[in-house]
């Protein structure tokens, strides 16, 4: 959705509130309205005002017109005191109340921003927005995804980021009652909890799959037991730890400072590795299909004279000089360094 859309669809949210502050004032004012008709239409000459007639003379009165002299009937001459004063103090009231509304609007009040989360559809709501969250939130706005934002430090130096790109950012606890509910979390397709604290991160991966059965929970957890028991225990989509994300970084790389990742895929470690074709490189005039095929690997990237190709082109030919990314198992890597006449250590 334009951005400019959504802001007015937020506007619209946004003035619901005040709208049902005033609507008792309208009811009431509906109220005196069809009264003031019914008794001028048959209190003050029936035979000269009509129930169009009684209407505009009623309508005139809140605005402290008196078209018609003064009536003897006692019940309209109360109409005739009570009406203006009353029409005055409920548009004032209205006039008032709205205008504070639009002119006086905070964009990091609570009212806006669960305005701005009404929006949303289809969005990820992001728990904290400490390190690791504010990596998360480049990543997801790179991805262009629909961002919303719960984060329980107001002093939080990342909240101007956020709030910069137009994501709506609720400053407040996960435990308080209905926060995620104001976060719109019944349109939401996941829920990342990257906060430092496990236990916050568990109990509202419980409150949102309470509120959203089938919404996809992606949890933080320090502690890799707990992370993998959460996992095969309370049906959450992923739960990671941040050392068990790490360790297989930390552990390659420092065997072979070619890896540049490193991961596990079903039970299986894959590492990333950029590799230079050496002068006396096997590899060189192999094309990028054979390369792959013939070692199981997957080509990421191929660089040659300062130009990068992502997802290159599998015809291209391997020259000495070219860089390439790739994606294989340690085994096979340590082959291709073999290959490459890579000299130790790697």
């Amino acid at each position: 959705m334009h951005r400019s859309t959504r802001r007015l669809r937020a506007y619209f949210h946004y003035l619901k509130k005040p709208f049902a502050e005033f609507f008792p004032f309208l009811v009431l004012l509906a109220a005196l309205l069809l009264a003031g008709t019914l008794a001028f239409h048959r209190l003050y000459r029936p035979d000269v005002l009509g129930l169009r007639h009684a209407f505009y003379i009623t309508w005139c009165l809140l605005f402290g017109e008196h078209l018609l002299p003064f009536p003897s009937h006692g019940l309209l001459q109360a109409f005739y005191l009570l009406l203006p004063p009353l029409g005055f103090l409920v548009f004032l009231d209205g006039v008032v109340r709205f205008s504070y509304h639009l002119l006086k609007r905070d964009e990091t009040s609570k009212d806006w921003v669960v305005a701005m989360s009404k929006t949303l559809r289809n969005h990820v709501i992001l728990c904290g927005l400490g390190k690791n969250g504010f990596r998360i939130l480049q990543k997801l706005i790179d991805l262009e995804a629909q961002v919303a934002v719960l984060e329980k430090d107001p002093q939080c130096p990342n909240l101007d980021f956020a709030r910069s790109r137009g994501i709506p950012v609720l400053v407040g606890n996960g435990r308080e009652e209905r926060v995620f509910e104001e976060l719109n979390i019944k349109e939401a397709r996941s829920i990342i909890l990257a906060t430092n604290d496990d236990l916050a991160n568990l109990e509202m991966a419980l409150d949102a799959r309470r509120l959203k059965p089938g919404i996809r929970v992606v949890m933080r957890m320090y502690d890799q037991e707990l992370a993998s028991k959460i996992r095969e225990g309370f049906d959450i989509h992923l739960a990671f730890s941040s050392s068990e994300l790490a360790a297989p970084l930390f552990a390659t790389s420092s065997m072979d400072r070619s890896i540049v990742n490193a991961f596990y895929v079903d039970g299986r470690l894959l590492v990333v590795a950029r590799l230079e074709v050496q002068e006396d490189s096997a590899l060189r005039e192999m094309r990028l299909s054979e390369l792959g095929s013939k070692h199981r690997l997957n080509v990421l990237s191929h660089a040659r004279g300062g130009r990068v190709e992502v997802y290159p082109d599998a015809s291209t030919e391997l020259r000495a000089g070219d860089g390439v990314t790739v994606q294989t198992e340690p085994a096979v890597l340590r082959k291709l360094h073999v290959l490459n006449r890579d000299r130790e250590p790697y």
